[in-house]
């Protein structure tokens, strides 16, 4: 009997030696390596060490001798190795669907822009709207632009293109007859329409009042909120952007993150500030949330605009 009880204790050892995953620690050498240590110092090392879980185990700084004994080695072939950067303020969203949409955030003129407009309209006859991201008046010289000017180019859609912070979108006249804007239309709390002398709507929406607009425009499909959020985790990540704040998050968004995180999809870490104070309740209640999926997703306030 305790040569049988015996005889099952061994084999249940060898079996969770055979099941274990061995652990395995990689060297990585050949590298100008820069970080900030515990006393907020400059660090540079020429090689470092990490576990099965990513983490950097030790630095081997010029000089030092490189370890032994070691796993597995990657040359890294004399490239410069940085923590990863974090965004204080982002708009995850945003950078995802402009990735999807037109981008203009390397224009540098009206011109400039109005043909990256029509080039982009030309190759996409088939959307219903036109919509875009990233102009910045003040590469031009300062003035807003107009609706007319769009019209010009893209006379038979709509056409919605937000400013580069979000804080502003111009859009075409179809696209504001579409949405009701007369010159009777009132600013809205939080908002300004920018007009012309006789007080018609000049195109231009800001903050607030760029809902009168979006509120007509066709909602993104979850499928479509799905890709955006994945195109810009791929952009971020190629910069070496791993974790971010979320200023402006919307229940649609966070549920893309959740969607995100749920299939094993979340590579980066995104800190949440809710778009409104009522998505912020809908979202965690009176506090913040707790961390998601092993500290990537947390909602940790609201953004407020004053």
């Amino acid at each position: 009997m305790i040569f049988k009880i015996f005889k099952q204790l061994l084999l249940g050892i060898l079996i969770s030696i055979i099941v274990t995953p061995v652990r395995a620690d990689t060297l990585v050498h050949n590298v100008r390596g820069v970080t900030i240590n515990q006393n907020g110092n400059v660090e540079r090392f020429i090689a470092f060490v990490f576990d099965d879980d990513g983490r950097v185990k030790s630095l081997i700084g010029t000089g030092e001798a490189l370890p032994t004994g070691v796993d597995y080695a990657i040359d890294g072939q004399g490239h410069v190795v940085l923590p990863g950067m974090i965004d204080s303020h982002a708009h995850v969203m945003g950078i995802g669907f402009g990735q999807l949409t037109l981008d203009l955030s390397h224009t540098t003129s009206l011109e400039e822009t109005l043909r990256a407009i029509s080039d982009f309209s030309d190759k996409n006859p088939t959307r219903p709207w036109i919509l875009g991201r990233g102009w910045n008046q003040e590469k031009w010289g300062g003035n807003y632009p107009t609706a007319s000017a769009l019209d010009g180019i893209v006379p038979d859609r709509p056409v919605w293109l937000e400013r580069v912070d979000g804080h502003a979108g111009w859009a075409n006249s179809l696209a504001m007859r579409q949405a009701g804007i007369t010159d009777e239309k009132e600013d809205p709390p939080g908002g300004k329409i920018i007009r012309d002398e006789n007080g018609f709507p000049t195109g231009i929406f800001i903050d607030n009042a760029q809902s009168a607009i979006t509120n007509v425009i066709p909602s993104a499909r979850a499928l479509d909120r799905d890709l955006a959020l994945r195109m810009a985790q791929d952009f971020l990540l190629s910069l070496g952007v791993t974790s971010v704040a979320d200023m402006g998050t919307s229940l649609e968004d966070w549920q893309t993150f959740r969607r995100a995180g749920d299939t094993g999809k979340l590579d980066i870490r995104i800190m949440s500030y809710a778009s409104t104070i009522e998505a912020m309740e809908l979202i965690a209640g009176v506090g913040p949330t707790a961390w998601l999926y092993e500290d990537r997703l947390r909602l940790n306030g609201v953004k407020l605009v004053l």
